[in-house]
C-alpha cells in the first residue's frame, strides 16, 4: 500500500484523488502548498483512508463533518479479487458501508475526497496545565465551554491526563489545549473560563499555519502520539459530557496504574472536536452510527508499555476496563451499553456498541453479499 502515493488535485479544485497508501502528513503538506485543506485524521502518522473507513474525527469536523462525510468515491478490491468503483451512484450500498464500517468490505486502493480553500486566518493554540487538586474545576470549565459539542467550529478542545514530573512528581496532571482558528483575542472568552479553573501554567502560540498545526499540538509524525514498537491498550467511551465524580474515580485508577514505571508514558485522552458540522450531515448517508454524531466527548485512557510480558498486558487491560466502567457509570450506563468509537475499539466491545443497533443489520446483510467468507476480519469484524 505504501507505494500507492498519488495525490492529484482535480481541475475544479474541490476534489483530490489520493492513493491508498498516503499518510496524513504528506496529504496535509501537499494540499497546503496548493492553498487547500481536507478533512483528515488526528495524527500525521496515520493513513488518510484508515481513519476515514471508521468515520474519521478531525479538527475540521465542526465545519465539514467527519472524514467519511467527505468521501466522494473510492476504488475497492473486494474479497473475490474484483476491483469496483463506488460512489453515490456506483455500488451505492457498498459506498454507504465504506463510510463508517469500511474495514469489513475490501481494500481501498484509491479514493477521492472533498477539499476546501485554506482560510486566511491562522490557528491560536492555548496550552494549560492543571494539577490534580483542580481536576473538578477543570471539568466544570470544560463542560461549560464544550456545551455538549455545540460550540463554534473554529474551536477545538483536546488534551490529556498524563505524568509530567516538571509539574507534579506524585500525581498525573491535566495538559489541555484550546485551538482556535483565529486570533488570541477571539479565543480569550473561552480561555477566560478555563483560567477560572486555576491552571498552574498557561502558554499561547499564535499564527500557527495549518501545515504546522499537528506538530504544535503534539500529534506530529515523530512525536509521542505516533510512537511505534510499544504495546498499547485503550478502553474508549463516547459521552455527552464529563461527570466529575466519574472522572475523579477514573483519575485515581489512572494514577495507580502509572505509578508502575512500565506505564509511566501512558495518556488519557480528553477530546471534543465540535459537533455542528457533524450534526448537519445526512445521518442516513453513511454507516456512522447516530450515537457517534450525538455524543461529542471522545475519551480513552491509552496505556503504553514495552516488553512482551503477559502480566503487563493483563494489568493494563484490568485497569482499562475499570476506567471505562467508571466513566460509563457516570452516565448511568454499563460498559456493555455505552458507545465506543470504532477506530478506538480494542476488540472486546460488542458490535452494537461500535456499529450501532440500527446500521448493524444492514451492514451484516452487505457483509454476506460482498465478503461471504469473512476474509476481512482483522479489525472489529461484523461476523
Amino acid at each position: 500500500m505504501r507505494k500507492m502515493q498519488q495525490i492529484e488535485l482535480e481541475s475544479n479544485g474541490t476534489v483530490v484523488q489520493v492513493g491508498g497508501g498516503v499518510l496524513q502528513r504528506l496529504l496535509t503538506q501537499t494540499l497546503y502548498e496548493k492553498g487547500k485543506q481536507a478533512v483528515t485524521g488526528l495524527c500525521e502518522c496515520t493513513s488518510i483512508i484508515g481513519p476515514l473507513l471508521g468515520g474519521g474525527h478531525s479538527v475540521l469536523q465542526g465545519f465539514y463533518g467527519y472524514a467519511a462525510d467527505n468521501l466522494v468515491s473510492a476504488r475497492v478490491v473486494l474479497a473475490n479479487g474484483e476491483a469496483v468503483a463506488t460512489s453515490a451512484t456506483e455500488h451505492p450500498d457498498l459506498f454507504w458501508a465504506l463510510r463508517g464500517a469500511g474495514h469489513n468490505f475490501g481494500i481501498v486502493t484509491s479514493f477521492r475526497i472533498k477539499t476546501y480553500d485554506l482560510p486566511r486566518a491562522t490557528w491560536t493554540i492555548v496550552s494549560m496545565v492543571y494539577t490534580q487538586d483542580r481536576l473538578e474545576d477543570f471539568i466544570d470549565a470544560l463542560n461549560d465551554v464544550d456545551n455538549e459539542g455545540d460550540h463554534v467550529p473554529e474551536l477545538v478542545l483536546a488534551g490529556a491526563i498524563t505524568r509530567i514530573a516538571a509539574f507534579d512528581t506524585v500525581h498525573p496532571i491535566v495538559a489541555y489545549q484550546l485551538s482556535y482558528l483565529g486570533t488570541a483575542d477571539e479565543v480569550e472568552p473561552y480561555t477566560a473560563r478555563f483560567r477560572q479553573a486555576g491552571p498552574i501554567s498557561v502558554t499561547t502560540a499564535e499564527n500557527v499555519a495549518y501545515n504546522d498545526y499537528y506538530i504544535a499540538t503534539s500529534n506530529g509524525y515523530n512525536q509521542t502520539t505516533c510512537q511505534k514498537d510499544k504495546n498499547i491498550s485503550g478502553y474508549a467511551i463516547s459521552l455527552p459530557r464529563y461527570n466529575k465524580t466519574a472522572v475523579r474515580t477514573t483519575f485515581n485508577y489512572f494514577s495507580d496504574l502509572t505509578l508502575d514505571a512500565r506505564y509511566i508514558t501512558s495518556v488519557w485522552l480528553l477530546e471534543s472536536y465540535g459537533s455542528r458540522g457533524v450534526r448537519t450531515q445526512d445521518y442516513g448517508a453513511t454507516a456512522i452510527p447516530p450515537a457517534e454524531r450525538n455524543l461529542p466527548v471522545l475519551t480513552v485512557p491509552i496505556t503504553w508499555w514495552a516488553g512482551d510480558s503477559a502480566e503487563a498486558r493483563e494489568k493494563a487491560e484490568k485497569y482499562g476496563k475499570l476506567m471505562r466502567a467508571s466513566l460509563a457509570a457516570g452516565e448511568h450506563e454499563t460498559t456493555e451499553s455505552s458507545h465506543v468509537y470504532l477506530n478506538y475499539a480494542m476488540g472486546g466491545e460488542s458490535l452494537e456498541q461500535v456499529y450501532g443497533v440500527k446500521p448493524l443489520s444492514k451492514l451484516r446483510a452487505l457483509k454476506h453479499r460482498y465478503d461471504p467468507t469473512n476474509k476481512f476480519r482483522f479489525y472489529m469484524p461484523l461476523e
